[in-house]
């Protein structure tokens, strides 16, 4: 392991800031991963495309706005959440009345290519996923995938921490619910219901791959 690759995000960040180039190169190769599974769930192929966007809007201003009352990682799944929701905007029609507390994945796109790589219990939970409203989606996959807190998770989506603890109680009912509808037998149903943190985790992997 090289001397950067030990250093914590706030070091990296302190020393990228001071003009040490390979500290900030360190840092986005840190979270590239975890950037790239925010998108893959969602737009599939696109992934990649908008993992750059995110990384040129910390670039592009966005470091200046950085203030230490949120972690660097928090702050650049608040950038990521930005691309997305401007990404999927750009998709329909109706772009002023697009609402990532209503809308969803699977009402926005039809098509899941990341559906294909998942298998059983997992391609149940993703798809299920994608039928919560785009902004609950993401509380359950921050929370699961990523190990996030609520308060966390409420300055990625820019909300009370009491509204998170609501919105994502409801929503795994509605993920349930969503599960329940969508199953193909009710073993999977069944096990995917029992081990919902254990799938979760494997479908981290399963995107990673």
């Amino acid at each position: 392991m090289s001397e950067l690759a030990a250093l914590p995000d706030e070091e990296l960040l302190s020393r990228w800031r001071a003009g040490e180039a390979s500290a900030g190169a360190t840092l986005l190769q840190r979270h590239h991963e975890s950037i790239a599974r925010f998108f893959m769930s969602k737009v599939g192929a696109e992934a990649e495309d908008l993992v750059q966007a995110t990384f040129l809007g910390l670039l592009d201003g966005g470091l200046a706005r950085f203030r230490d009352d949120a972690s660097f990682r928090t702050f650049l799944f608040a950038i990521a959440r930005k691309k997305l929701l401007e990404h999927l905007r750009n998709t329909i029609r109706d772009r002023e009345r697009f609402d990532p507390q209503h809308a969803t994945i699977a009402g926005l796109h039809r098509s899941a290519p990341s559906l294909l790589d998942a298998h059983g219990q997992n391609k149940l939970l993703l798809a299920a996923l994608r039928q919560l409203p785009i902004d609950t989606q993401l509380m359950l996959e921050l929370h699961y995938w990523e190990d996030m807190r609520i308060n966390d998770i409420a300055l990625v989506l820019d909300l009370p921490a009491s509204t998170i603890k609501t919105r994502m109680h409801r929503g795994r009912a509605r993920l349930d619910e969503h599960m329940r509808a969508l199953a193909e037998s009710n073993e999977q149903l069944e096990t995917t219901l029992r081990g919902l943190d254990g799938w979760a985790l494997q479908l981290r992997r399963e995107l990673d791959e």
